[in-house]
């Protein structure tokens, strides 16, 4: 294998301090939906001191409103009561103190920061109108595999818009994810930069509240709300307090609250009895519902890079790969590499979740799962 270097996604600080400190490990990607906004340019600083390259993923849904307000107490709501009426989508956006554009140019605005990873059309179109305001001129950005390049016609669409929009595009091109969906002949018909090898792959993205479905959690202001001539009991029912709290508002007050980050973990049992993870983004207000069991390939790594390392360009800048020579301790782990073509392979990517320190810890050790699914490197979608 030419390299051993893993690019490792991290959603809270307790892996980020396993990662961190690891040899194996030469860049680190910040989840935004899992960290607060005051403290990414902090995390960033860390993972630069460390030598070690500084990406954030974006968020997975991009709630961009132009007339953005809060649900007030002379909200419209459509329907007989607030309790089960679906409220227009234009009193349903955050307040304009947490402007998500707002938010989202300071992240453009961190000098430290090396790449950005885009996983969906809306942050790809603001992302060409503020690139070339960055404070860092050479920012990189990927396409992650929810952009769904499968072909190359799509990536030279993308491509183009990039490079039309992007004033230093030939020194700074446009990198993507590989599609998890492809098996390994597909993915030889089409160039990547990334390959995800080990991931619980989000299975389903969903805007309802899983938290609210599923909380323990009783309602503690009273057992009866009023709204307009109808009275709907709250007290007995097992609903999030934060949701209870502003049913009458439509608003719960985590979501969107970019610096005070709140995430809720659980699990639900399929039909035939497996667990499938989600977690409760209450900083973007969507769930994501995980697969029962993990992709692995890490075991496969020397079949993956012999298999695909044609597929890097040839007219990649230096710094976008690291250095081949990285398992020698000669050479620091911040040094790079020019990209020498047929010699390159892919980055390889770990996608951390809801792992534990001991699970994160067993992975970077290359230590197999219990159970895991190869997804689609041997097969095709069917």
């Amino acid at each position: 294998m030419i390299n051993n270097m893993f690019k490792v996604k991290v959603e809270n600080l307790k892996q980020l301090e396993i990662v961190l400190p690891s040899k194996k490990v030469s860049e680190i990607i910040l989840s935004r939906d899992s960290f607060a906004e005051c403290d990414l340019p902090k995390l960033v600083e860390r993972i630069k001191k460390s030598d070690k390259l500084a990406w954030i993923l974006m968020e997975r849904i991009s709630r961009y409103e132009e007339n953005m307000k809060p649900v007030g107490a002379n909200a419209k709501i459509v329907g007989a009561n607030a309790c089960g009426a679906r409220i227009r989508r234009s009193e349903l956006c955050e307040p304009a103190s947490m402007d998500l554009r707002t938010s989202t140019d300071k992240i453009y605005e961190i000098k430290n920061l090396d790449g950005i990873i885009i996983q969906n059309i809306d942050s790809f179109a603001y992302m060409l109108r503020k690139i070339n305001k960055a404070a860092n001129q050479n920012l990189m950005v990927e396409l992650n595999y929810t952009m769904n390049c499968y072909n190359n016609e799509t990536k030279k669409v993308l491509e183009t818009l990039y490079n039309e929009k992007r004033n230093n595009a030939k020194e700074v091109p446009l990198l993507f994810t590989a599609p998890v969906e492809l098996n390994t002949y597909e993915l030889s018909e089409v160039g990547y930069d990334t390959m995800i090898v080990y991931s619980y792959i989000d299975t389903m993205v969903s805007a309802n509240c899983l938290r609210k479905n599923t909380s323990n959690e009783k309602h503690a202001v009273g057992a009866k709300q009023n709204v307009g001539a109808n009275v709907k009991t709250v007290g007995a029912d097992t609903i999030c307090p934060s949701v209870a709290d502003n049913l009458l508002s439509g608003i719960c007050k985590y979501r969107f609250s970019f610096n005070n980050v709140q995430d809720f973990s659980s699990y639900i049992i399929d039909r035939k009895g497996k667990k499938l993870h989600y977690k409760t983004y209450c900083k973007y207000c969507y769930n994501k519902i995980f697969n029962t069991e993990p992709l692995y390939l890490l075991d496969k790594l020397d079949e993956i890079a012999g298999a695909n390392a044609k597929t890097v360009r040839a007219d990649m800048p230096e710094y976008l790969r690291r250095s081949a020579a990285t398992q020698c301790d000669k050479i620091p782990l911040g040094d790079i590499r020019p990209c020498m073509g047929e010699l390159c392979e892919p980055s390889y990517r770990i996608d951390f979740s809801f792992e534990n320190e001991k699970e994160v810890k067993d992975i970077l050790s290359m230590k197999c799962p219990e159970s895991f699914t190869r997804g689609h490197y041997k097969t095709s979608i069917k």
